[in-house]
């Protein structure tokens, strides 16, 4: 969650990043590639920068010392260790003298284990290695987890990516109308009355031609990044009192009846706030995570965790494009979906084994230093 929270904090400089690139009106061509490069370009490669970077930085950090160990490699995980006391230490402090590592279960630890990680050599054992860590997945006990935290994720990212990626797009409607009442679908389907009498390729024309947003759009922006950190900060606060499943509700059916109430509420400023709430919905994604780590083994956690949110990736590409072809031709249907499938994501919650505690026993680890 503290991860979560800092993350809120680096999305609350998107807005003013967007408002300073977006809103320019420059533009050239790149020959080679028929191209037209405009601001909204340099947009995406200003916000992949701080990726690439932190991808980098990632090369210098070692693999879990727990991972590694139960992998068989102890003298790996001895090392990664006393790199950790360093780090923490600032190096003030005497090298950590570390005996052993001593597994209180060594009998779980098997021979085959250890030499399957030491032979994973070639492609093929690359991809034999990659089946043995995600079969058991997909087989009892673990096939009923595996299914409800891989269709929530699926549940979030359809909307919280999904609908996000119009959102600008909705909320400058919104704005540009300037009409006291108007539902969002409204919006989105409004034509000014100068433009009513031209063809629709002169409509599509124009509206792409439109390279600036209404400075409300990345007010609402801001807020709802700021909404991120804030959540992100209470949850973090409060996760342990309250436990996973009141949080995942709650989230779940907010955002699931503010979405299907903006069908109906015709006071922009309010529609508006009903969308932010409705994108808050991926609250729930850190959550699920911490869900997902609790019910599976250390040797399956981290697979998990990777299955889980490539299922919400996803519902990321079906939720874009089914706004994208939803939107114009049925854009009720679009918010009835969104709103439906995060209120069966709440349902599903209560599902989820071991929602309020974490009963998976695993071998105790002790280190022996002197």
């Amino acid at each position: 969650m503290g991860a979560s929270f800092v993350f809120g904090i680096g999305c609350l400089m998107l807005p003013a990043i967007a408002y300073f690139v977006i809103n320019q009106e420059w533009e050239f061509t790149i020959p080679l590639v028929g191209m037209v490069y405009r601001p909204w370009r340099l947009f995406l490669v200003v916000c992949g920068m701080p990726s690439l970077v932190c991808g980098l930085a990632l090369l210098r950090f070692p693999e879990s010392p727990k991972f590694v160990f139960m992998q068989g490699k102890k003298d790996e995980a001895i090392e990664t260790i006393q790199w950790m006391h360093k780090l923490n230490t600032s190096g003030k402090e005497a090298k950590l003298q570390i005996v052993s590592i001593i597994d209180e279960t060594e009998a779980q630890q098997t021979k085959a284990r250890r030499k399957e990680a030491g032979a994973t050599k070639g492609f093929v054992a690359l991809m034999k290695l990659m089946w043995n860590q995600t079969a058991p997945l997909f087989m009892t006990p673990y096939l009923n987890k595996t299914a409800i935290v891989c269709v929530l994720q699926f549940g979030i990212y359809l909307t919280s990516n999904g609908m996000y990626m119009f959102f600008p797009y909705i909320v400058n409607r919104i704005a540009e109308i300037k009409m006291d009442r108007t539902t969002a679908c409204n919006a989105v389907r409004f034509i000014p009355e100068e433009l009513a009498a031209v063809n629709v390729t002169e409509v599509l024309e124009c509206d792409a031609q439109s390279q600036k947003l209404d400075i409300s759009t990345y007010e609402h922006s801001f807020i709802l990044e700021l909404m991120y950190a804030l959540g992100f900060a209470v949850i973090g606060l409060v996760i342990n009192a309250v436990g996973k499943l009141p949080i995942l509700v709650f989230v779940f059916v907010s955002c699931g009846v503010s979405g299907i109430l903006m069908v109906y509420i015709d006071v922009p400023a309010l529609v508006i706030w009903l969308y932010l709430i409705l994108l808050t919905c991926g609250f729930c994604i850190s959550v699920v995570n911490a869900a997902t780590i609790d019910l599976f083994p250390t040797n399956l956690r981290a697979m998990a965790v990777c299955i889980s949110l490539m299922c919400g990736r996803a519902g990321s590409v079906v939720g874009a494009n089914m706004v994208g072809l939803l939107l114009d031709s049925n854009c009720e249907l679009t918010f009835w979906i969104s709103g439906a499938s995060l209120i069966g994501c709440g349902v599903l919650s209560f599902f989820i084994p071991n929602i309020y505690k974490r009963t998976i026993t695993e071998p105790r680890v002790s280190v022996s230093s002197r």
